[in-house]
């Protein structure tokens, strides 16, 4: 009688779920939620009257209902949080219920709920004061991707503008990195126009990924490493410009340990063994600095230390090739006040107590950096003899140097103050023409110079800020101005002296741009201009003003490849191959692909190879008849005929190079260098001098030879795409490329094989690759051998 009374009892329940005290899900908003939750005790019920589980003995909750409670403290604690304001905890307490609805099926590699994921993202959100939009938005900034909610239902559900930056962080978010190279740049594309329309966007997304690198460890290593690379190249930087140098050095040191593993363990073993040392010193330093600044009256400032990170130190012994013992700022001391007049006050009284290292004075406080960055910064011989850095800012000026753009921003307008807001205005520079970019290289190298790299601020002759890369020149000065002062530009002043428009700007120059009603830009600017807005507008005009002639060249350099290639096919038939080209390179006609073909924006092989790419076969097997033809059609040999000629492998001799023939024993002649050892041992040789004779090359147009080249540099990042990016600017095909890095040493030697036309083309290319930073030698060599 007491088994049925408890099965009854049981079943009642299973059948009549809605008598037990649950709110009803509509109240809730959570249709798979808490009502789940409820059901899961009924079936408890059922089991305990099932196996006698006596009534004093309290059931044990479900791993489900365990968690989602879980993560149901979790969301309050994030709301507690949050303003007190009714309204905007209530639309955070509805995003976190839709995202809830939604994602409550899912889990994350880890075996975690999916729903930590964007509660965490969330958190950090609240960490940088963003307002109560941007927080709702982080947490659904998934359901569009990976849920399947729609965007209309969304913009039903909130209101603006939640459901636009939750669509903007979802299309950064669909196409990922470890997919192909133009994929990659049309993220970046994607990333830029979206920061441009609400910079919310991209700081939800820095979020996101920060979360997503903090927990990466249970992905698969190839996904590791693919991520963390696309961390640190793309979403690292551009925390840095926009000032969240806090979360910028996260991510490249949760990068650091899994792109350079024992690099990152070498190095986290040499400052551990040296920390408790470390941080005694600079605790010393903190008690003297905070005894004598106290004489000055002093006595609230508040002094701090801060350690470098491990990217930074890294980065910075492979970049001057210093050991880690001879890096002496990994620790600084910092100095909070309350007013700028103090900051400077400080800085004169340490200096009267303490001696200053000469060239390590910067005033970041009367010249903030671009990314909104203020502070004093000078090195001193300090406490004991011990080299210190010491940075003095304001309380105000130290909260926006840890979180950038986001210390800025207003909670109840959800806008940024007017003043930083004209701080972006790089941002709309580089929207400007980055639509207008069609070729993937062209807009990723632009993009590297304009967004990602250092920067130099230079001032008009009124003193109004323009802010340029570090490569810029007068050029870039007058575009960045207008569109039409760099159409005219005819010279420039720097500094009140006269300067040629391929000077380098330094930081704080004071340029004047000479302009001229007859002047205009010519293609050598091209290879003049730093930034991608001078050269978008430069090629503008150029297009503008002689179509017909880029056209006409892009016809020319097409036929010329064909020919080349042995490929027989009509006008009409290219035209209707050139159509193809249209979209991927973002233009609007075929006349304007040739244009850019003829500009030298996009290689003549490129085009043919995505054309149609079998034409790429068909470059092989021209190239294999090519070689198989007499190579005595190529050189004239003094006194000789019908006997045969081969190109030394030596020493590769190509036309221009000034040659000599070889009268080898039952092998004809062969070609070599006259710069060739083999030429020096030879004429040293009794025997052998004899035998050699003048040669000269018989050759009256191009003809496409292969080149050997040695590069010698310090290793860096993006090293080898600067270097790959001056045989792009020369038309030259790469054929292979080997690299090796010796990491005691710093130094990586790549070795490369490419197609070139003349002995020019080399001394060009070459003469690119001796320019880009770091590199020590570049020439050519045999082969791959040294």
């Amino acid at each position: 009688m007491c088994l049925h009374s408890e099965w009854t009892a049981a079943s009642s329940a299973l059948s009549h779920s809605a008598l037990l005290p649950c709110p009803p899900a509509e109240a809730t908003g959570l249709a798979l939620g808490l009502d789940r939750v409820w059901l899961d005790y009924a079936n408890i019920l059922a089991l305990r009257a099932l196996f006698f589980i006596p009534h004093g003995i309290v059931p044990t909750m479900s791993v489900e209902a365990e968690q989602s409670q879980s993560i149901d403290r979790q969301f309050e604690e994030l709301l507690e949080r949050l303003p007190a304001e009714p309204e905007a905890r209530e639309l955070v307490r509805h995003a976190y219920e839709v995202a809830k609805r939604f994602h409550s099926d899912q889990v994350r590699k880890s075996g975690e709920a999916y729903l930590e994921h964007p509660i965490a993202v969330a958190n950090l959100l609240v960490d940088l004061n963003m307002d109560v939009w941007s927080v709702a938005a982080g947490l659904l900034h998934d359901v569009l991707e990976d849920t399947t909610l729609t965007g209309d239902e969304l913009a039903s559900l909130f209101p603006a503008p939640v459901p636009a930056l939750v669509q903007g962080v979802t299309k950064i978010g669909r196409i990922h990195f470890d997919t192909s190279r133009e994929h990659q740049i049309e993220n970046l594309r994607k990333i830029i126009l979206a920061m441009a329309k609400d910079i919310r966007v991209l700081i939800i997304k820095l979020c996101d990924r920060l979360h997503n690198m903090r927990t990466l460890r249970p992905l698969a290593p190839e996904r590791r490493i693919a991520i963390s690379r696309e961390t640190i190249d793309i979403y690292a930087p551009l925390a840095n410009r926009l000032g969240m140098v806090r979360m910028k050095s996260e991510l490249e040191d949760l990068a650091m340990h899994w792109l350079y593993p024992e690099e990152y363990q070498a190095l986290s073993n040499a400052l551990a063994k040296k920390r408790k040392v470390r941080e005694q010193e600079v605790l010393e330093s903190i008690e003297v600095l905070k005894t004598r600044l106290a004489k000055f009256g002093h006595e609230n400032i508040e002094i701090s230390g801060r350690s470098k990170h491990f990217y930074s130190i890294f980065r910075k012994m492979r970049d001057t090739g210093q050991s880690f013992d001879e890096i002496y700022d990994l620790n600084a001391v910092r100095v909070f006040c309350d007013t700028e007049a103090q900051c400077y006050e400080i800085l004169g009284q340490i200096h009267s107590f303490w001696t200053p290292v000469p060239g390590r004075i910067r005033d970041y406080i009367g010249m903030p950096k671009p990314n909104m960055y203020q502070s004093l910064h000078t090195t001193v011989i300090g406490y004991n003899g011990m080299v210190t850095e010491i940075q003095i800012r304001t309380h105000e000026m130290h909260r926006v140097a840890e979180y950038g753009i986001a210390a800025h921003w207003k909670y109840k307008e959800g806008r940024l103050d007017q003043s930083v807001d004209r701080r972006l205005q790089w941002l709309r520079q580089v929207t400007e023409w980055i639509t207008e970019v069609g070729d993937a290289n062209s807009l990723l190298d632009a993009l590297r110079k304009d967004v990602f790299a250092d920067v130099v601020l230079c001032f008009t002759p009124k003193g109004d800020v323009i802010e340029l890369p570090a490569e810029a020149t007068p050029i870039d000065f007058a575009f960045a101005i207008h569109t039409k002062v760099g159409e005219r530009c005819v010279g420039a002043r720097i500094n009140r002296r006269m300067a040629t428009l391929r000077s380098r700007l330094k930081h704080g120059d004071v340029v004047e741009i000479l302009t001229s009603n007859s002047g205009h830009p010519s293609r050598d600017w091209l290879d003049v201009a730093a930034t991608g807005r001078a050269k978008s507008k430069i090629k503008h005009w150029l297009k503008s003003k002689e179509m017909e002639t880029w056209v006409a060249d892009g016809w020319s350099a097409l036929w010329r490849v064909l020919k080349e290639r042995n490929i027989e096919v009509t006008k009409s038939e290219l035209e209707t191959y050139l159509e193809k080209l249209k979209e991927p390179f973002r233009l609007q006609a075929v006349e304007d692909v040739l244009a850019e073909i003829g500009f030298g924006s996009i290689s003549p092989q490129a085009a043919l190879t995505r054309m149609n790419p079998e034409w790429s076969r068909a470059r092989r097997l021209a190239k294999k008849k090519s070689k198989a033809r007499r190579q005595e059609e190529l050189v004239s040999i003094e006194g000789m005929e019908d006997l045969q000629v081969r190109i030394a492998n030596c020493c590769k001799p190509i036309p221009g190079d000034p040659i000599v023939g070889f009268v080898t024993r039952g092998r004809g002649i062969t070609v070599h260098s006259r710069r060739c050892p083999s030429v020096a041992r030879m004429q040293a040789d009794p025997e052998d001098a004899p035998r050699l004779l003048p040669a000269r090359w018989n050759v009256s147009e191009p003809i496409v030879s292969n080149v050997f080249l040695r590069i010698e540099a310090y290793d860096r990042n993006d090293l080898l795409m600067e270097i790959t990016q001056e045989f792009s600017r020369q038309n030259i095909f790469i054929l292979q490329c080997q690299t090796r890095s010796d990491k005691r040493k710093n130094i990586a030697v790549i070795r490369m094989e490419a197609d070139v036309s003349d002995l020019r083309q080399v001394d060009n290319v070459l003469e690119g690759i001796r320019n880009v930073s770091g590199v020590v030698r570049a020439g050519r060599t045999n082969r791959f051998l040294a």
